[in-house]
């Protein structure tokens, strides 16, 4: 089904060069309602890269003249993105968006939907369930301030934390993956696509990212990411026969200690309510700073 544009906008699909007026629109929307903004162009220029995104098809910005009033992508992980700008809201874009991205997941075969909105956001809320959308889990950002104690642990005997070389990239991933792999619904990354995101996209220092070794293997990982200020963990992840170990907490604190080292003064990262880890965090003395609520929408009952 066409995109049904309110009187007075125009739409067409994203282009790469985009990136920067949507990481514009998506932090307006996260000002408004957390207070400050957690995207940069970057991110967005990293997530178009990955082969599960074909922007002619999966995109859609609405524009009001030459300004971005709101845009919505769809990707192959079950992702539905719907972003109004806070001056344009109360205008049918969120409307118009979330039945595009359904119609597109469904044409892309998705058997369900997922999006994500700031647990604020009362509108959006209420939006998603006339659609019909059911609450799943939250996501949270959590931060440690600078003058915050970096909580250490005594590392086992045979455990070493280091830099990351070239060789360790595979056995990286498969930590990373077999980790996450536990979540319950979570859809497999590629080798590819994970490299895309987290290694080769643009400003990522691998010199940063901190790796646990065991016997010469790989057992845990703490990649890292700067951006303004802020060391960002984008992936934290232990062999789960080396987990309880305290090895995920010193290769987080060993990662804000060299960020501070290096001007970044404050250290974030985001967790799901499907791994459990919230509570570690806070007592590691990290505070929330912006919460998420996960919508799902059957799609294609049919599909498995």
């Amino acid at each position: 089904m066409p995109l049904q544009v309110p009187p007075g906008f125009s739409a067409r699909p994203f282009t790469m060069s985009d990136a920067a007026a949507v990481a514009t629109l998506v932090g307006a929307c996260e000002r408004h309602f957390m207070g400050e903004s957690f995207v940069d162009a970057t991110d967005i220029a990293g997530q178009w890269s990955t082969p599960g995104i074909d922007l002619a098809a999966d995109s859609i910005g609405i524009f009001d003249g030459r300004v971005m009033a709101a845009g919505a992508l769809v990707d192959d992980r079950h992702h539905l993105a719907v972003d109004v700008h806070p001056s344009r809201l109360g205008r049918g874009l969120g409307s118009a968006l979330a039945a595009w991205v359904e119609d597109r997941a469904r044409d892309r075969g998705l058997s369900h939907g997922l999006q994500e909105s700031a647990v604020a956001d009362l509108a959006a809320a209420d939006l998603m369930q006339r659609r019909g959308y059911e609450r799943t889990y939250r996501d949270w950002v959590l931060r440690m301030e600078p003058d915050e104690p970096l909580s250490r642990h005594e590392l086992p005997s045979d455990v070493t934390i280091g830099g990351f070389s070239e060789d360790d990239a595979t056995a990286v991933y498969s930590v990373i993956e077999d980790a996450f792999a536990e979540w319950d619904g979570r859809i497999a990354r590629s080798y590819r696509d994970w490299r895309t995101l987290f290694v080769d996209r643009v400003g990522v220092a691998v010199e940063h990212f901190r790796v646990a070794r065991a016997a010469g293997e790989v057992i845990g990982v703490a990649m890292v990411h700067d951006s303004a200020g802020t060391t960002w963990i984008p992936q934290l992840a232990v062999r789960a026969d080396r987990r309880g170990q305290g090895i995920a907490q010193e290769l987080l604190a060993e990662a804000f200690e060299a960020g501070r080292r290096r001007g970044c003064a404050t250290g974030e990262l985001s967790t799901s309510g499907l791994t459990g880890a919230l509570g570690l965090y806070q007592r590691l003395g990290m505070r929330i700073v912006a919460e998420f609520q996960t919508w799902r929408i059957t799609l294609s009952p049919d599909v498995p």
